[in-house]
């Protein structure tokens, strides 16, 4: 089982795909990422294919027909491998350090004996 999934919808994203998925890229073989090419006319489809060929263990793809925004994460969700899900819009990125504080905490909760429990209190703490 992967630490997490990272699900990332795309639609008509050629343009700027490529900066989130290399942002995700360095959580390695710990993380799964999803790249849901949501019936686009683009390039899209092309570049997902080309990074779950170059990243096999870690990137995968999935196309369909353009249901939205909405079916593209619950495809997300319905094909995650991961213990924890993350969604990152094609036209967001994540900072590098930040990246590395999360699956390190990540790590810590999936050691726990009870991992999801874990992961709900730190996000309550936070929202204070």
């Amino acid at each position: 089982m992967k630490l997490i999934t990272f699900t990332v919808p795309c639609y008509n994203s050629a343009a700027y795909m490529d900066r989130c998925v290399e942002t995700l890229l360095p959580a390695g073989e710990e993380a799964e990422i999803i790249l849901v090419d949501d019936g686009s006319k683009d390039d899209t489809g092309k570049i997902a294919d080309a990074y779950a060929e170059k990243y096999p263990n870690i990137v995968k793809v999935i196309h369909q027909e353009n249901g939205g925004h909405g079916e593209g994460v619950n495809q997300g969700i319905r094909n995650a491998s991961g213990m924890y899900f993350k969604v990152v819009d094609s036209d967001d990125w994540l900072d590098a350090e930040a990246l590395q504080k999360v699956m390190q905490t990540l790590r810590g909760f999936a050691a726990m004996e009870q991992p999801a429990a874990a992961a709900r209190h730190l996000r309550c703490q936070n929202a204070r």
